[in-house]
């Protein structure tokens, strides 16, 4: 079968692999479509110490299933398929931190989404295969994975309605996360960013679009609040300086999370008295649990059209070397690699 291999920063290869065997408890997907991530992206363009030679990227994964070994499932069917489900069985998982499971990609989906097809583990059949209805398309229902995040990300905030949300980043994760934001009734929702084009779509879905390579974000944020800050902030770029700058923008009692992960080494300085003083929380979310994978079907089913504007460009498996590149710099929104039928 046909994957794209990484083999090092700035170069994938199309290559063969044999397809992959399933046994008892496992079932066969044909992979139909694949959304870039952004974790792609990096890994592409400097590496990653977890990913070698020779892998197959991809994780935001929609497809049919064409073998079934799995009490359940059967041929035909469409599903999207999570990257990784928690064990249930180690320390975290019984304090009901999930996204901390020790055992957390032990059962992944092999090789990767950027493959014709994938074997999906027992444990994965039986928590992280969901069917996908047949109104959402398979490019829109890779959607699911990274909606899952977002949602993992908001409820860790305890975003209430009537809430003041700043998101900062105006990438896919910053745009799903405000229309995520919107139906949970935070307000004002202001989105910080630097590329025009998603600023401008960004105003669909934000009272307020700042463009920071123009206009000083304490400044306008400032304004807004009549100098208290934001009750919420999301951090979804992964830069230390701008995790750091994020400190003065929220209130006394606020909370900030920090979404995106940051390059390894990284430092950042704050004020203690910030956080003691003014009882500011620090949070960060990493991935996301059954349940947000669930529930993040079930809000894309109702709400199809808001996502849909997300995705500008479709492409196959030998056009994902210049999407990584077009995506590094900011080009388009979300691009999903499309193997089958769309």
């Amino acid at each position: 079968m046909r994957v794209l291999k990484y083999i090092e920063p700035r170069r994938v290869e199309i290559g063969e692999m044999p397809q992959p065997t399933i046994g008892a408890g496992e079932v066969l997907v044909r992979v139909q479509a694949c959304g870039v991530c952004a974790t792609d992206v990096k890994t592409f363009m400097r590496g990653h110490p977890h990913i070698g030679a020779g892998a197959v990227l991809g994780h935001e994964m929609t497809g049919v299933i064409v073998e079934a070994q799995a009490p359940g499932w059967r041929i035909g069917e469409r599903v999207v398929v999570a990257p990784y489900v928690p064990c249930g069985d180690c320390l975290y998982c019984a304090r009901g931190q999930f996204t901390l499971c020790q055992n957390f990609f032990d059962a992944s989906a092999e090789p990767g989404g950027f493959s014709e097809l994938l074997r999906v583990p027992p444990r994965l059949a039986q928590k992280g295969l969901l069917r996908l209805p047949d109104e959402i398309d398979f490019t829109l229902g890779t959607l699911v994975e990274p909606m899952a995040c977002a949602l993992h990300g908001l409820d860790a905030l305890a975003l209430k309605r009537g809430e003041s949300l700043l998101i900062i980043g105006d990438g896919p994760m910053g745009l799903i996360q405000a229309i995520l934001a919107r139906a949970l009734g935070a307000s004002p929702i202001v989105i910080a960013g630097m590329t025009p084009g998603r600023l401008a779509l960004a105003a669909r879905y934000a009272g307020r679009v700042v463009n920071v390579a123009e206009t000083k974000l304490q400044n306008e944020i400032k304004t807004l609040t009549n100098g208290a800050g934001m009750d919420k902030v999301i951090v979804s770029v992964g830069q230390a300086q701008v995790a750091e700058d994020a400190f003065p923008l929220v209130r006394r009692g606020g909370i900030i999370n920090f979404f995106a992960g940051l390059p390894n080494g990284s430092r950042i300085s704050i004020d203690p008295n910030r956080v003691h003083y003014d009882q500011i929380t620090l949070i960060g979310t990493f991935g996301f649990a059954p349940s947000h994978f669930a529930r993040a079907l079930k809000v894309l089913t109702r709400n199809a059209a808001e996502f849909r504007n997300l995705i500008t460009l479709t492409v196959p498996l030998d056009g994902l070397e210049k999407a990584f590149l077009d995506s590094a710099r900011y080009e388009g929104i979300k691009t999903v690699a499309v193997m089958g039928e769309t």
